[in-house]
């Protein structure tokens, strides 16, 4: 069986780092023979140079659609393409064209990380319940909900849950970075977000979240915000926060490797208002840090309230800041929470899970 993966995203994003990771976690898989077709210009394409990926690329400029659909032509040809995986709806565009012009057994599948909500119209009901695609991958049920009145044959949607190496974040000690690069005193306790700076992930919610943690703090601790990541909201949520009076209290990092400071968090506050089912809820929950989170998406399939979390409405910054301050003054809930969401993401978000996932998912498509 030979799959060709296919993205039109110059940028690194979930989705495509996702998709090169099923990638890698098949290639041992001699019965499956992967491609991947990317933007000339991408990430993307210069990951898979460096580590000898077996790739193509295509021109993304103003002819983008022709020449992504060319490309999909005369690769699924000269290497006998079984199944075209498309990874982002501009894809699939060129994708469904493409088709037409190949074999009737050459089979289509698209993948959907995000949950925002797909406009009840007929290009798109015509587009996303095409004949032509056998089945939607989809990274929760959340995302599943977002065809209901899009497609009407629900057994075309299945959900393959992401995941992450597990042993990779366990083995990670805090390292007291963040502390001294900001001159935090060493008892001070950190609250801290991993999001883009863009309105899906409301920072202004964590900023006002922030202020009343920082008014009801009752604990022995100073507390201290961090945010993490990068986007085009930054100046204006540096002045958001400034205004809050936060601004010795609150810092944005900019884009910065994780994996070496989520183990500083003492808190994850998560107040995103669409989520398809963020990588950093199970980065956190291996990393052993507690999460709060809104109940955006499919946040709820992971965290249940109470025991592997604490959820909040979307915007009830009164309930999100009462849930840090509760598990910063209780270390006995702090462990429980700590324990159970580990054992979650153990269980059933780490990479040999979705690798038996996708394999078997691959050998079922016909």
């Amino acid at each position: 069986m030979k799959i060709l993966n296919i993205t039109s995203i110059t940028e690194l994003r979930g989705g495509d780092a996702q998709m090169y990771t099923v990638y890698k976690l098949l290639k041992e898989k001699s019965e499956l023979k992967q491609y991947i077709l990317c933007p000339h210009n991408s990430i993307l394409a210069a990951i898979c140079k460096n580590d000898n990926a077996i790739f193509f690329t295509y021109k993304k400029n103003k002819f983008k659609l022709f020449n992504l659909t060319v490309a999909i032509v005369k690769i699924c040809k000269k290497e006998s393409i079984n199944i075209v995986h498309i990874h982002d709806s501009s894809a699939l565009n060129a994708g469904l064209i493409a088709l037409k012009f190949l074999k009737k057994c050459t089979s289509l599948i698209l993948s959907r990380k995000r949950n925002n909500k797909i406009k009840d119209k007929f290009l798109n009901r015509y587009k996303y319940s095409h004949p032509k695609i056998q089945k939607i991958v989809c990274v929760s049920k959340a995302v599943e909900d977002i065809f209901d009145k899009i497609i009407p044959n629900k057994e075309r949607l299945i959900t393959i849950y992401d995941a992450i190496n597990v042993e990779e974040f366990t083995h990670k000690s805090n390292q007291n970075l963040l502390h001294r690069e900001f001159n935090f005193s060493p008892e001070t306790k950190i609250v801290g977000n991993i999001a883009g700076l863009t309105n899906q992930k409301d920072i202004y919610t964590f900023i006002d979240t922030a202020k009343k943690i920082k008014t009801n703090n009752e604990t022995n601790y100073p507390i201290k915000f961090i945010v993490i990541g990068d986007g085009p909201l930054k100046k204006d949520l540096i002045k958001y926060a400034k205004a809050a009076s936060l601004e010795n209290d609150l810092f944005f990092t900019g884009f910065r490797s994780t994996i070496d400071l989520l183990p500083e968090f003492d808190v994850f506050l998560l107040t995103s208002i669409t989520e398809g089912l963020p990588l950093t809820i199970y980065e956190a929950f291996a990393s052993k840090i507690p999460v709060v989170s809104t109940k955006a998406g499919g946040i709820p399939e992971v965290i249940v309230d109470g025991k592997t979390g604490f959820l909040a409405s979307i915007k009830d910054t009164e309930t999100l800041s009462k849930r840090v301050l509760e598990i910063l003054e209780n270390p006995d809930l702090e462990e429980n929470i700590k324990t159970n969401a580990f054992q979650l993401v153990k269980q059933n978000h780490d990479l040999n899970v979705m690798q038996k996932n996708y394999y078997d998912f691959y050998k079922s498509v016909s």
